[in-house]
């Protein structure tokens, strides 16, 4: 108890010490006017003075408040005790009815966070209600009982009705505008560290670079017009035409100054105008002209108020979507747009690739959860390590970057290498052991155009390592030999995008003759440079697989020769030309309706052109590949097998083809006058070739002994420079 006891009265004896100094102080700073010969309290600061310490002291305010009022009104007004409780009754049960209903409203934290949370209903219950409520039951009193003549008017009694919309204005404008004036320096007063945070967060900022100048000529024009409008000149144009300014310019200062400062010297300024008023109040003779004013007051407060709450939302909104957009949604660490802007901060270190190479293969077994969970426990592991303005950062796929300054680079990103392979991860009960290889490379001032690129080039250095958990440093000359190979894959997609986007392939046909040289012919693709250079199928076919452009490529192709066709008719039967179909094309789903789509467009008939598809997709376990092939055969497609015999094949797997046409592998062919084992192989496709009634084709022809043996051997057809080499298609 004693521990409960103690800071309870402790509070007790301070908010009392504060009461007895602050409403004999707030009485005497009230700002006051005569007005037709009465003087009169434009704003009555005592009501100020209790809103704020309620704020600061909750309920243990109110027995020191109670105390207060009774040894304070005594000493300026000669009251019964009766007059004496109603009138401390009409003071202070409106806020106190006032701040258990922004208790029930706002819960425990309605003192906290003034100037942020709860504005309306602050401003209703605090700012509204208990000054009205004030007025009203003054009003009842003055009704019920007879009060001093001082503080008749007050009661309203035989008071003019201007001196009422007054009295009602002040003291809305004292729980509007003035609470902050007294809140802040006392909470400082009482709380040093609440007097370091408030520095830091109001004034701090205006003094930094880019703001410092705006900040102090805001501050300098401020006092200015403070000071003209305080001085002793009561002339009427600078009442009339400069008040204005100031609203002008607290309205441009809330971009400039945070929202309690802004509060605090808002309710600073409006006290200076109102207390020194000869000038600022010159030429104001009645009540009605006074009751304005001050309802201009409180306007723009209520206005200031909500204009700062909005902008520092929006501000805090800002940096809360800027702060979003540094950080993956998933892994929640920083994002590559982070990386940017913390290497504009820290220009000079290095740029490390933390590749996990068999991630990829567990998060298909363990799901992407598991991938998310892995680098956010490799990254918590790495972080006792890490040094000032070190970090580590998300990007796509099974890598982390890291941020690292400093000496040693090398030895440093070893040793955390060294220390995740020995860190077990366990994920649902398994063990999960990850195999770790990394690479790194000086960064001093990269510029962002070229970041991407260096990425690229660590990212392929990192996949080298992975073979045995090494570190490499990347050199001047790795990145030479990276950037010529990048290079040429970044001008080889180029030439391949622009020669799909004009049109501009080149069809090449090579004869596939049987022994009556009658047959058809195979289409061979060609592209060419901007400068009219050939590139090779073996050079850009990588390209085109890797940035899944088969499908594109593929179709153009065959829309090409459709042309042709529908353009050169002929009365020949059967084949005229045969195609290949790159694997991706025909693992896409809706493939085959397309090409036979393509066909209809033209009016060329499916049998016009053989489909020929390579071994490892006629052999393969893929569904869509199947079904795509079923229904090309299905609507009169001759299919044919490229490259039979290097890979799938198998004689139980021939013995299940569904295909047409079985192209033999050069390789059985090139040498196959060298020994007996290539025409033992090719002897036996044929045989079982000719068992299903397939045709056999031989490629890679190039002299006539070759040529009566395969023929000798049961071959069908044959292609080969011997037969015919590629000659462009419009010949």
């Amino acid at each position: 108890m004693n521990g409960y006891f103690t800071p309870a009265i402790r509070k007790f004896a301070i908010s009392l010490v504060l009461f007895l100094i602050l409403l004999p102080l707030s009485r005497a700073v009230s700002p006051r006017a005569i007005i037709e010969g009465n003087d009169i309290f434009l704003v009555w600061m005592p009501l100020s003075a209790i809103i704020a310490m309620l704020y600061l002291f909750g309920r243990a305010a109110v027995p020191s408040l109670f105390i207060a009022l009774l040894l304070f009104f005594p000493v300026k007004f000669h009251l019964s005790t009766v007059q004496l409780l109603v009138f401390i009754g009409c003071v202070t049960l409106p806020v106190l009815v006032a701040c258990t209903a922004l208790r029930i409203i706002l819960g425990r934290a309605w003192r906290f966070a003034v100037p942020l949370t709860g504005l309306g209903v602050r401003l209703f219950w605090l700012g509204f209600f208990a000054p009205c409520s004030v007025k009203l039951c003054m009003y009842l009193a003055g009704k019920m009982l007879d009060f001093p003549p001082v503080l008749n008017h007050y009661f309203g009694n035989n008071t003019p009705k201007f001196f009422s919309i007054v009295d009602v204005m002040g003291l809305v404008a004292a729980a509007l505008l003035f609470p902050r004036l007294f809140y802040y320096p006392l909470r400082m007063l009482l709380n040093p560290r609440f007097a370091r945070a408030f520095w830091r967060a109001s004034i701090c900022p205006m003094l930094e670079e880019g703001r410092r100048s705006w900040s102090l000529c805001w501050v300098v024009l401020l006092a200015i017009f403070l000071i003209v409008l305080c001085w002793y000149s009561e002339t009427v144009l600078i009442s009339g035409y400069l008040v204005p300014l100031v609203f002008v310019l607290f309205t441009v200062g809330i971009r400039l100054v945070n929202q309690g400062l802004m509060h605090l010297l808002w309710a600073f300024s409006a006290w200076l105008l109102l207390t020194f008023n000869s000038n600022f109040l010159a030429g104001v003779a009645n009540g009605g002209s006074l009751a304005f004013i001050l309802s201009v007051f409180i306007s723009f407060t209520v206005c200031l108020f909500y204009m700062t709450t909005i902008y520092r939302k929006s501000e805090w909104m800002q940096s809360n979507y800027y702060r979003q957009s540094e950080t993956d949604p998933l892994t929640l660490l920083p994002n590559l747009r982070a990386l940017e802007r913390h290497l504009a901060d820290y220009p000079q270190g290095a740029l490390c690739c933390l590749q996990m190479s068999n991630l990829e293969f567990l998060s298909r077994h363990y799901g992407i959860v598991m991938r998310i969970y892995c680098k956010r426990n490799i990254t918590q592991t790495l972080q006792p390590w890490l040094h000032e303005g070190e970090r580590v950062f998300q990007i796509p796929g099974c890598e982390l970057l890291i941020f690292l300054r400093g000496p040693e680079i090398q030895a440093r990103l070893s040793h955390m290498v060294d220390l995740l392979s020995t860190n077990k991860i366990h994920w649902n009960g398994h063990e999960i052991d990850i195999e770790y290889g990394a690479s790194w490379g000086v960064v001093n001032h990269i510029q962002p155009d070229d970041l991407q690129q260096r990425l690229g080039q660590l990212s392929w250095l990192a996949e080298q390592a992975c073979a045995d958990n090494r570190v490499q440093a990347m050199d001047q000359n790795d990145q030479e030999m990276l950037l010529d190979q990048s290079s040429e894959r970044v001008y080889l997609l180029r030439q391949v995008t622009r020669t799909l986007d004009e049109g501009r392939l080149r069809l090449y046909a090579q004869p596939i003759l049987d022994r009556n040289d009658k047959g058809y012919r195979e289409i061979l693709c060609r592209i060419f440079d901007d400068s009219g250079q050939m590139i090779m199928p073996d050079r850009f076919i990588p390209v085109v697989a890797e940035f899944n452009l088969s499908a594109r490529f593929d179709m153009r192709i065959l829309a090409q020769l459709l042309e042709w066709l529908r353009c050169h008719p002929s009365s020949q039967t059967g084949a005229r030309f045969s195609v290949n179909l790159m694997p991706l094309t025909l693992m896409q789903k809706d493939i085959a309706g397309d090409i036979i789509r393509l066909f209809e467009d033209y009016g060329v008939m499916p049998e016009a052109v053989i489909i020929e598809v390579t071994e490892a997709q006629a052999f393969s376990d893929d569904g869509v590949s199947h079904r795509n092939i079923a229904l090309l055969r299905s609507r009169g497609f001759r299919i044919a097998i490229d490259d039979f015999g290097t890979g799938y094949a198998n004689y139980g797997r021939l013995k299940d083809l569904d295909a047409d046409i079985i192209k033999i592998d050069g390789c059985f062919v090139r040498d196959i006058l060298n020994g007996p084992l290539d025409s033992m192989i090719v002897r036996s496709i044929c045989e079982m070739a000719q068992a299903k009634s397939m045709t056999v084709v031989a490629e890679f022809v190039e002299n006539s002994q070759q040529r009566d043996l395969l023929l000798s051997l049961g071959v069908d057809y044959l292609q080969g420079w011997l037969i015919g080499k590629p000659e462009p298609l419009e010949v």
